[in-house]
């Protein structure tokens, strides 16, 4: 040390807790060994991964449901934020204008429900009210068009639909129906949400869209099997509902938004996946939310639907590499609230109750936000995408830290790290290239790129904030260079910061939980700590401390680490504080 201790940064240490398996140490924190040139994963895979599903099988924490359920209870307990006003506006567009034509669709279709619903109110005998369904139903269709190349369902299979879900709006009106069976609301919501779904295909013939933004982007929609095992989910737990993301083409209008097919993709052997459109099993890889149905909202139910909700998250964050957030639904009874999970927050939406006009209209314009909104929106990251012409997973980066902002764009060779649970920094590393495979799937390794992609907590503005790990990287770099004596002990900087996201107005700023979530909902959860998207790429891949064969290597290890860490406090006057077996390779 050269005893300037008055201008050596020190890192911020970490709270003693325990680790998951996807926490790796702070982007400054990577220590490289001589003789690492090559990633491993941080679990047993096979084979070469080209794809974002290709990440090794992993098991939760606690083998046994009840230990699961209990640590999900406690995170429950720890994150939640109830009652929370606004939580169905994160997903609404960004487009104040487009917003607006929105709303409308909403409240057309509410209307359509609320009629159907008049009708089951009425007293008829059981002949007569089909009939007379029958009778809304046609007459509602004709007043719609289906949009684009949508061909849509039949009167009759309409009809069939609005049986099934009016019993849940209507309480009375099927002497076979109660709420206190959760097993009847399953149908009942499938029903209802499919039906939703349709109509946002078939807006009224008054309301048609004249711009592009007006088209909805993807459908929403339910998976026909309930209370089922999903799969690529680890354990036996069987969710109530869920829900996917069917992308909606629009080729005729000749525009390129990104928006398509594979939007929603998370491997190249989805491509050949049916989607669950003919009612097949739910899967993680591709699956968009849960759906947890109790029978009433009392406390322990409640409790019980959340902590279920936050655990089967788990597996979305493991196989959709792309997630930056997730919705999810929760229901007690005729009762719904929406929820949304983020790296420190499960927010829940008030009572949304389908047997009054107003929670009706609340929960459609909720489902009807979800079909017309931006990937961001979703809680989908759009600079993570498939590219079908490579056929792997592309990655985009923009230096911000650069007087002229530029993208470069990386194609995925490995995956290292992979987020597995639903609050923390969800760390992924990723080992890219800058040039994509050959046809024959053959990848140049010999200069790979290790990318980090991270939600940490920071200052409110970059340039106040001491634990920016791009800059703590970028200072490490400029302090040991033409320092020989440290080559290859440390990862060097190429570009990466703060993710960006564009706002309402048009404008990039920081992508952050605030921006994500936005004011209205932000105002209300106190002193959160702010957390921002962080995406950095170094050179320089390492192998993880665990593949050690022998005691003398390790002493070598250890000693190549030592001599780094003086290095960078000599150097760098920056003072690591976080050193373990996790960020040594």
């Amino acid at each position: 040390m050269d005893g300037r201790t008055d201008s050596v940064l020190i890192t911020p240490g970490r709270k003693s807790k325990a680790r998951s398996n996807d926490t790796v140490p702070e982007m400054n924190d990577l220590s490289i060994s001589n003789n690492a040139n090559a990633t491993t994963p941080s679990k047993p895979s096979s084979g070469h991964p080209r794809s974002l599903s290709s990440a090794p099988k992993f098991s939760l924490p606690g083998s046994q449901q009840t230990d699961d359920y209990a640590e999900a209870r406690s995170q429950v307990k720890h994150y939640l934020k109830d009652n929370i006003d606004g939580v169905q506006t994160i997903a609404e567009h960004s487009n104040q204008s487009t917003q607006q034509f929105v709303t409308r669709q909403a409240e057309s279709i509410a209307e359509f429900i609320n009629e159907l619903v008049q009708c089951a109110k009425s007293g008829l005998g059981k002949a007569e009210l089909e009939n007379k369904l029958k009778r809304t139903i046609a007459a509602q269709l004709k007043r719609r068009s289906p949009s684009g190349r949508y061909s849509g369902k039949t009167d009759a299979e309409m009809f069939n639909s609005a049986v099934r879900f009016l019993p849940w709006l209507c309480p009375g009106s099927d002497s076979t129906f109660s709420t206190t069976n959760e097993k009847h609301i399953y149908p009942c919501f499938v029903e209802l949400i499919n039906f939703v779904a349709e109509l946002v295909v078939r807006p009224p013939l008054d309301q048609q869209p004249t711009s592009f933004d007006e088209y909805p982007k993807q459908l929403v929609r339910s998976y026909n099997k309930t209370d089922v095992k999903p799969d690529n989910a680890e354990g036996g737990h069987r969710v109530d509902m869920a829900l996917k993301c069917d992308a909606l083409n629009y080729n005729s209008l000749n525009k390129d938004d990104g928006y398509g097919e594979d939007s929603f993709r998370s491997s190249k052997e989805d491509l050949k996946a049916k989607d669950g459109r003919n009612g097949e099993r739910p899967d993680y890889s591709r699956m968009f939310a849960v759906i947890e149905v109790k029978p009433n909202f009392s406390d322990a139910n409640m409790l019980k639907g959340f902590s279920q909700l936050v655990e089967y998250s788990k597996n979305l964050y493991w196989n959709q590499h792309n997630r930056r957030f997730i919705w999810g639904l929760v229901s007690g009874g005729s009762n719904v609230k929406a929820c949304v999970l983020g790296p420190n927050f499960l927010l829940a939406s008030r009572f949304m109750d389908v047997t009054t006009a107003e929670g009706q209209l609340e929960l459609i314009g909720f489902l009807v936000n979800w079909s017309f909104c931006e990937l961001p929106k979703l809680g989908y990251d759009p600079t993570v995408r498939f590219d079908l012409k490579h056929l792997c997973f592309a990655i985009d980066m923009v230096d911000n830290n650069k007087p002229e902002p530029a993208q470069t764009t990386y194609y995925l060779r490995k995956i290292v790290v992979v987020a597995e649970r639903v609050f923390g920094r969800h760390t992924r590393c990723f080992v890219v290239g800058e040039q994509p495979p050959s046809s024959d799937g053959n990848c140049d390794t010999s200069a790979d790129i290790l990318i980090k992609d991270a939600w940490p907590e920071v200052s409110d503005s970059t340039e106040d904030d001491v634990r920016d790990e791009s800059k703590l990287l970028q200072q490490v770099s400029k302090g040991l260079e033409g320092h020989s004596e440290f080559e290859g002990l440390y990862p060097k900087y190429i570009n990466g910061g703060r993710m960006q996201i564009q706002n309402a107005h048009g404008e990039s700023v920081d992508e952050t939980t605030r921006t994500v979530l936005g004011e209205t909902v932000w105002a209300q959860l106190g002193e959160l700590p702010l957390r921002a998207h962080m995406r950095i790429a170094m050179s320089g891949v390492g192998e993880p401390l665990k593949l050690i064969k022998s005691i003398p290597e390790l002493i070598v290890v250890i000693y190549d680490v030592m001599r780094c860490h003086m290095g960078i406090l000599k150097h760098c006057h920056i003072l690591h504080r976080d050193i373990s077996e996790a960020n040594i390779l």
